[in-house]
């Protein structure tokens, strides 16, 4: 028996309700969408009754319906996932509104952003906190790719979410929940081929282990192609994938009351490198670098185990242990992408963490409450080379890092019922994070001879802070939820790594801090053929974190670049959810987010105009991100069933930079996607077709411009891809 607490906020019935003359709701666009489609529903007359279901979440830590979490909450469902081929994190880009990841390909570092929060150096604590089944996954390495058939569903929480999921997660979290094992058993495997010779394979199986207590799953994936780009000068495809990825889990249902879940997952990846070296200028993923396919090799997974128990009467106690590594050895990429080579790098990271989280809640009449606390241990090792070529000729450069962070919370979270429609949520988390750190880094000379520069280590710094949270939240009717909020969060700073100047090497920055003020309404109409969820934030940025050069620091100008707590900034818009039933058999949903951002304060140590930063937008904060979808299904009376999608996503053009480079900017970016697959009567065989970016659409996203080696690069993304499945259930 799988162990899980039931919550949903009180919500009164029709009786309750009869008194609220319907002149006083709000006016929200879900009441404008309800209103446009109730000639629709009236028309519906005497037609099978057709409503959407209710989405469960656990973005509070409990279950709960989506509709009445007073929280801002992307949901993508394992329908969805399956359909729309979504494999790491880049695809929810323009699919959950406010999402921006710079770095498509799942290879290369990924910083991850939330209504404009969060972007900065991969290899730093990040601002979006990314969770496999509650094990967060630190920094921003090995984390993209989660190409697993057994995942449920992806929840994207905007905004602060300090209380319940600690520091680093200032912009929000991206949860990952994966099927836990069940006594049912079911298997399924699949096999697709598609152009660019891609070949994927896919498969699941659950079940009991004899007549005990024991269940278990495991999934896999296997995914390949001959790469996305071109190397014209050795006549070869590169920007290729090639990755394997499997999850197993085991599950022990002591009783009725108690259980435990052993989860292992890995990964091996050995796609190549050549993603963001194609000249600017030059024809779309077109590379000339004589050195060929980026050598690269990751090999990266964890364990966790998950142990719940029922103490008593809505008592629940929960410990959630992980451990995760991963290993880049190599990573080689040549930055030019010219004949001649400009910038090359050779890099080797490891990185080994371990968490642990004990958490308690209760569950009353009037009071819900959550309380725990977690550990976090990272350590992180990080060996960088570099071949430049400047106009005086080869220069070699070598840089090391070693980091051990540890990081200690202790939370809570309750919601008091003030009435049967009305209750005040509060949250404290109280946060000591320390880390230690080491940091060499040695240059050729003129001769040839690599010289060290410096090297230090014994480097220690650490923060002790408060994150609160306060809210209110309201069943207006039966068919509306509003809620409001004020919540704060931090992001924390530490060493420099690859440093090339022993004092940006032994100067730490502070935690990056963002104050965030929320309203939203949730809302269920027209006897559940339209959900519409709608939230207004404000994001008030201080301590923000950005590499700047020619930084004075105790009296010295520094040449190299350093990152520090440049500035104060905010971000402030609106994110709307909707969903409609159209008919039993046509489905539409809508994701937007339209977002304004700006620098109110900015370092500008050279006190050069061209320096000066205020009123700038901030990078990788797209004005407008959309994501639509219109999906229609066709059951026979045999059995058979056929489904079709087409979906559009849509970013308005963003800077890529604080200084808000025109050159540099990523433009608007339209992608069509469409899916369609067929049941078969027998229900055992599943053909699909997925197609993306059909039109083929090219855009620059991403520049790397290193203006002293004349390195001026492109990412672009993916172009049009087709894979055709066949997928068998047993």
């Amino acid at each position: 028996m799988q162990i899980a607490v039931r919550h949903h906020l009180p919500c009164p019935d029709a009786t309750m309700t009869a008194h609220v003359p319907r002149r006083f709701l709000p006016s929200t666009v879900a009441a404008g969408c309800a209103s446009l489609l109730a000639p629709w529903a009236a028309a519906q007359g005497a037609a099978e009754p057709v409503s959407l279901p209710e989405v469960t979440v656990t973005a509070e830590r409990v279950e709960n319906v989506l509709r009445r979490t007073p929280v801002s909450v992307g949901v993508v469902d394992s329908k969805e996932i399956e359909r729309k081929g979504i494999t790491q994190l880049n695809d929810l880009v323009g699919l959950v509104a406010g999402v921006s990841v710079p770095n498509g390909f799942s290879n290369m570092p990924q910083a991850v952003g939330i209504r404009g929060v969060g972007v900065s150096s991969p290899a730093m604590a990040q601002a979006v906190g990314i969770y496999i089944d509650d094990v967060p996954l630190i920094r921003g390495y090995a984390t993209a790719l989660w190409d697993l058939p057994d995942i449920e569903r992806i929840e994207v929480l905007r905004g602060p979410q300090g209380t319940l999921y600690g520091q680093n997660a200032t912009a929000g979290a991206v949860r990952y929940i994966s099927i836990d094992p069940s006594a049912d058993t079911n298997a399924w495997l699949s096999m697709g081929v598609g152009n660019l010779d891609a070949f994927e394979a896919r498969g699941y199986a659950n079940g009991p282990l004899g007549d005990g207590p024991l269940s278990a799953s495991i999934a896999f994936s296997r995914k390949v192609n001959d790469g996305y780009a071109r190397n014209a000068t050795l006549d070869t495809d590169v920007n290729r994938i090639d990755a394997t990825q499997f999850r197993a889990k085991l599950r022990w249902a002591a009783s009725d009351t108690t259980s435990a879940v052993l989860a292992i997952d890995g990964l091996k990846d050995g796609s190549d490198t050549n993603t963001a070296n194609f000249p600017a200028g030059g024809p779309p993923r077109v590379t000339y670098t004589p050195a060929g396919p980026g050598a690269f090799e990751r090999q990266a997974g964890g364990a966790s185990l998950k142990v719940e128990s029922l103490l008593g009467d809505g008592l629940m106690f929960r410990s959630i242990t992980g451990y995760r590594a991963y290993t880049d050895d190599p990573t080689i990429a040549d930055f030019g992408g010219l004949a001649t080579p400009q910038y090359v790098m050779s890099q080797r990271i490891e990185q080994q963490a371990f968490t642990q989280e004990f958490q308690l809640q209760g569950r009353e009449a009037k009071r819900q409450w959550t309380v725990g606390t977690m550990f976090v241990s990272d350590r992180f090792d990080f060996q960088r080379g570099v071949d430049a070529y400047p106009a005086a000729g080869l220069v070699h450069s070598d840089a090391r890092t070693h980091q051990e962070t540890q990081d200690l919370g202790l939370y809570g979270q309750a919601r008091q019922a003030v009435d049967e429609r009305t209750g005040v949520i509060g949250g404290l988390r109280l946060y000591h994070t320390r880390q230690k750190a080491a940091n060499a880094f040695a240059r050729t000379d003129n001769t040839g001879t690599l010289v060290p520069v410096y090297s230090v280590d014994g480097l220690s710094t650490s923060d002790t802070g408060l994150l609160p949270r306060l809210g209110v939240d309201h069943q207006w009717s039966p068919d509306l939820y509003l809620y409001t909020s004020i919540a704060q969060g931090a992001k924390f700073g530490g060493y420099n790594r690859a440093a090339e100047s022993v004092i940006s090497a032994q100067t730490p920055t502070d935690p990056e801090r963002v104050t965030t003020w929320e309203g939203g309404a949730k809302g269920r109409f027209l006897g559940g053929r339209l959900s519409a969820n709608v939230a207004f934030f404000y994001n008030d940025y201080r301590d923000y974190l950005a590499a700047l050069t020619n930084l004075v620091i105790g009296g010295v100008t520094v040449p190299d670049a350093v990152l520090v707590n440049a500035g104060k900034a905010r971000t402030y818009g609106v994110d709307i959810d909707m969903a409609a039933k159209l008919s039993a058999q046509v489905d539409w949903t809508l994701s937007l987010e339209l977002l304004k951002s700006r620098f109110d304060e900015f370092a500008n140590p050279t006190g050069q105009a061209s320096r000066d930063y205020v009123g700038n937008d901030l990078p990788n904060a797209p004005p407008v991100t959309l994501g639509t979808t219109l999906s229609y299904r066709q059951p026979f009376s045999n059995g058979a069933e056929a489904n079709l999608d087409a979906t559009l996503q849509y970013l308005k053009a963003q800077y890529t930079d604080v200084a808000n480079t025109p050159e540099l900017k990523a433009p608007d970016q339209t992608y069509v996607n469409l899916g369609a697959n067929f049941i078969d009567p027998s229900r055992h065989w599943t053909f699909s077709l997925r197609v993306r970016n059909l039109f083929d659409k090219s855009y620059a996203l991403l520049h790397t411009r290193i203006p002293v080696y004349g390195v001026h690069a492109v990412y672009y993304n993916p172009p049009r891809t087709l894979m055709f499945t066949a997928r068998y259930d047993y």
